[in-house]
């Protein structure tokens, strides 16, 4: 008789929620959850069955086919909204404005954004770096110090830059 424990050890990447023994009183219903982990298996057509046998008089197993299509998983993606700020240095009265931009992680794994960084002192990040986890969404405020940006810009308009630094992971195998 194959048992759950012989599954998990015979298939390492198919998990699932039965715990074991498993015991369903007649006419009872229980919902077993499989859950493929495709992570270390090469790109391709998928398949496989798991028989799971019982002792039921009617009927003594169950076959479960597992298949699929393995396709190239997505690494990180940032995406950045707006793609750019504007600030008006003659609508407003403040001292110091404020705009944001929205960072959201759109990739398979952790992104980190190790340095934010202005081209110039009057545009002043208010975070240094930030850690986004899958479909995670951040706000980048960006203040402008108006008295410093007034003194310090001559043209009637200027473009300057706020840079991301991300970290790449680099594996190396011996």
């Amino acid at each position: 008789m194959e048992s759950w424990s012989y599954i998990a050890r015979r298939y390492p990447h198919i998990k699932h929620n039965i715990i074991v023994p498993l015991r369903i009183p007649p006419a009872e219903i229980y919902e077993a959850v499989l859950t493929y982990d495709s992570n270390d298996h090469e790109l391709g057509e998928v398949r496989e069955a798991v028989r799971i046998y019982s002792n039921d008089s009617i009927r003594d197993g169950v076959s479960l086919r597992i298949g699929g299509y393995i396709k190239e998983r997505f690494e990180p993606a940032i995406s950045i909204s707006p793609s750019g700020l504007n600030f008006n240095l003659a609508s407003s009265s403040k001292d110091g404005m404020i705009e944001k931009i929205f960072v959201q992680n759109l990739g398979g794994k952790t992104a980190k954004i190790i340095s934010v960084k202005s081209s110039v002192d009057y545009l002043v990040p208010l975070s240094s770096e930030l850690d986004l986890n899958l479909g995670e969404k951040n706000e980048l405020q960006v203040l402008l110090l108006k008295e410093k940006a007034i003194e310090e810009i001559e043209e009637e308009e200027t473009e300057e830059y706020i840079y991301l630094t991300i970290a790449l992971p680099v594996k190396i195998n011996k």
